[in-house]
């Protein structure tokens, strides 16, 4: 799990936060009879609650202390009141030994503070993951300015990317998947991906490119010991073989970025295909 910078302890006034109910996303929309969160809540806070996305290793605890400084930052900015450490540990503990996706050994976890009633409730969902999917993705490669933040971007631009706020990026998902495509690069750049992460096959063996907000997919999964052996490098390199791996955690194999064809190879930097 990535360390977010954040070093200087988060203080905190406000009533003692709360942790709420855990979910694990079973297909359908489920039915429930108490709202988790009222009205008043969706209102006031539209898009500013923070959150956070981790892949975990079924029966493996993620790094608490991480998630943490990464969710206060952004709550700090917000006026979101912090869940102790302790309370954060709980719910994530209890997400693991609750979910129903038994069959999975990854899973991706969400962590969401909601600010209600002058405390912070504290949301996990987990969902299912498959780490390898063997259907070739294509990679647009754009003229326009699609988005995406680097860690030079404005502190402000980082911190709402941090939150529930996602509309910009499901808005680009939605177009480009329109046209068939997983990803966009933007052309007068690096070659780093808007949304997920690009792992290249090369001589020196597999080289990655992301972004480091909102958060490194490749620094994530590292962290999560699900990949291993790959070099970050600045620009996109000269390669035969790509894999694309998604927000959500799952390596697919590129069949082209832009009007570069890629050839389908076997990877090796995944721990659990």
């Amino acid at each position: 799990m990535t360390d977010f910078r954040r070093t200087a302890p988060y203080v905190d006034a406000a009533p003692p936060p709360t942790r709420d109910a855990v979910s694990s996303a079973p297909p359908g929309i489920p039915e429930i009879d108490t709202p988790l969160l009222p009205v008043t809540q969706l209102i006031t806070h539209p898009g500013t609650n923070p959150t956070l996305t981790l892949p975990v290793v079924r029966g493996t605890p993620p790094d608490v202390d991480a998630v943490w400084r990464y969710l206060a930052e952004p709550a700090e900015f917000f006026g979101v009141p912090m869940p102790g450490r302790a309370d954060l540990r709980t719910a994530l503990t209890d997400a693991n030994a609750t979910d129903r996706h038994r069959g999975s050994g990854v899973l991706a976890v969400t962590v969401t503070l909601f600010a209600v009633g002058g405390g912070t409730r504290t949301h996990v969902r987990v969902d299912a993951v498959e780490p390898w999917r063997p259907a070739p993705v294509r990679i647009a490669v754009l003229d326009a300015p699609v988005g995406g933040l680097g860690a030079s971007a404005p502190h402000w631009q980082r911190m709402a990317a941090r939150t529930t706020s996602l509309a910009a990026s499901d808005r680009l998902h939605r177009w480009l998947a329109d046209d068939g495509y997983s990803d966009a690069v933007p052309s007068a750049t690096d070659g780093t991906p808007v949304l997920g992460a690009l792992v290249f096959d090369t001589p020196r063996g597999p080289v990655g490119l992301d972004r480091s907000e909102p958060a490194s997919i490749l620094d994530q999964l590292a962290g999560a010991g699900l990949v291993h052996g790959v070099t970050r490098v600045a620009e996109r390199p000269a390669a035969t073989a790509a894999w694309w791996i998604s927000p959500g955690f799952e390596t697919h194999p590129v069949a082209s970025v832009g009007d570069t064809p890629y050839q389908s190879a076997a990877q090796t930097f995944l721990e659990q295909s």
